[in-house]
């Protein structure tokens, strides 16, 4: 108990002080990748500090030259901390406005050009899905939670359909990631980070090259039972695997 305060306590100096220095980056960086650099740095610092151990495994290669949407499941906050280590090129959350609000730390995630999609706006959400298209067709790769929230018993949830538009739109291949670990080391609504082992698995590529909105459900199927492989939980039926909610996040 003694380390997993010092580690809130560590969370909550790093987060100011990495948040501080990010919203200061546009003055000599506005591309938001110092920002990225930030961020790193935060989350190495943020799962070493309560002892947290991230194992990557990289299936396919990936072409540092192209985007990609990276689709992973969510069960912890502690996702975000290994998604930041563990992909290994430059990338943006598709995170919903309201985080933008937060003084400091949303402010922080505006100097990096993180993309806020309205999910009480359907206009201003179709709006920052078309942005979000225009920023992958010049070459940003994009990270998106496809289950929308954090799973509440541990199994991966439906997908909601925002993000396979998005990747359709763009030409961007998807890799379906898998996190294991990460909800028993921080469950929903626990402030404390528990020291053990997090894996983060990236799949290969799924090429969404000369499909089109037709094929949106049956990619949607197709992530869905990946990332479900990769956790070795058993396929998903049709009404599992997706819903009828069109925002990325």
């Amino acid at each position: 108990m003694i380390r997993a305060a010092l580690s809130l306590i560590t969370f909550v100096v790093a987060t100011l002080l990495g948040s501080v220095m990010a919203v200061l980056t546009p003055i000599f960086d506005r591309t938001g990748e110092a920002v990225m650099a930030i961020a790193r740095v935060w989350s190495r610092i943020v799962l070493g500090a309560p002892g947290v151990k991230l194992n990557v495994e990289l299936a396919g290669k990936l072409d540092p030259q192209r985007p990609y949407v990276f689709m992973a499941n969510h069960a912890s906050m502690i996702d975000i901390w290994a998604v930041f280590i563990g992909v290994p090129l430059s990338f943006r959350f598709i995170a919903k406005k309201q985080l933008s609000y937060i003084p400091l730390f949303g402010w922080a995630m505006g100097a990096g050009r993180f993309i806020f999609i309205d999910r009480q706006n359907a206009v201003a959400a179709r709006r920052s899905i078309d942005e979000a298209a225009r920023r992958i067709k010049a070459g940003q790769s994009v990270v998106i939670f496809p289950e929308g929230t954090r799973t509440r018993d541990g199994r991966l949830g439906s997908f909601k359909k925002g993000g396979f538009h998005l990747a359709i739109d763009s030409g961007a291949a998807i890799v379906p990631m898998a996190i294991q670990g990460s909800g028993a080391l921080m469950p929903p609504g626990s402030p404390l980070i528990r020291a053990g082992q997090v894996r983060l698995q990236i799949g290969e590529p799924v090429s969404t090259a000369g499909l089109g909105p037709a094929d949106r459900d049956r990619t949607l199927k197709l992530v869905h039972a990946r990332i479900a492989a990769m956790l070795g939980e058993p396929p998903p039926s049709v009404e599992q695997a997706g819903d009828s909610v069109n925002h990325p996040q």
